[in-house]
């Protein structure tokens, strides 16, 4: 008997055990979309469906050229299909629901944009939008006033010089008030909520002022004049 209430209490411990280890939440769950190559940008929809960017050319399957729209179980979105011609890096969506893409790409849907481009929701072209950059696009940033901050590899916008930063109004003409001088690529941007700009990238020189990879630019005032530089950590 004895050795009956032994065994019956060794299988209920081990019994917790392996159970506790059988029910342990996996890190995953049943979103799978499957691109085949890498994934550079995210956006989340206000419906909850997915944009994404990048190198990949499959997704879920389905033929999609680095930019695609995912439900938000991860299925495709087939409604959605912009074709871009070479490889995005950011996403961004205003909020009047277009979007903004930026990357290498010289062609979307079989319209010229060369590493920016405005979509209408349903993935089709914004035609008004064509600011036209000479060299990839790595990030961009919508102001609360619908003014677009981008930064890249770039060196002119349009055929005026702006190097690696620059500012476009909410048409996509150029914001000529706006113009640091930065001298290697800016791969990073992000808005603070005093109006200030963060800077990331591969620079050291912003204006003649060392800055080596971050920065913090100041708005002066709403004219929305040239920013200065300051230390990254005032």
């Amino acid at each position: 008997m004895k050795r009956i209430v032994l065994l019956s209490s060794l299988l209920l411990i081990l019994g917790m055990a392996f159970g506790k280890n059988s029910y342990a939440q996996s890190p995953l769950d049943g979103f799978d979309p499957n691109a085949n190559s890498e994934i550079l940008a995210i956006a989340v929809q206000p419906d909850g469906k997915i944009l994404v960017g990048g190198y990949f050319t499959t997704i879920c399957g389905a033929t999609r050229n680095y930019v695609a729209r995912l439900n938000p179980d991860g299925s495709l979105d087939t409604s959605f299909d912009p074709i871009a011609d070479y490889f995005l890096t950011s996403i961004v969506l205003q909020p009047d629901g277009k979007i903004l893409i930026g990357g290498g790409f010289t062609n979307i849907g079989g319209n010229s944009r060369n590493r920016i481009a405005r979509l209408n929701a349903d993935g089709g072209i914004d035609s008004t939008f064509d600011p036209n950059a000479n060299a990839a696009i790595w990030s961009i940033a919508v102001q609360t006033d619908g003014k677009i901050l981008i930064g890249g590899d770039f060196t002119t916008i349009g055929v005026t010089a702006r190097n690696h930063i620059a500012r476009l109004n909410s048409d996509g003409s150029l914001d000529t008030a706006f113009e640091p001088n930065v001298d290697s690529n800016v791969y990073s941007i992000v808005l603070l909520p005093d109006g200030k700009i963060l800077i990331g990238g591969n620079f050291s020189m912003i204006n003649g002022i060392t800055r080596n990879r971050i920065a913090k630019l100041n708005i002066l005032n709403s004219g929305d004049t040239i920013p200065i530089i300051t230390p990254v950590n005032t």
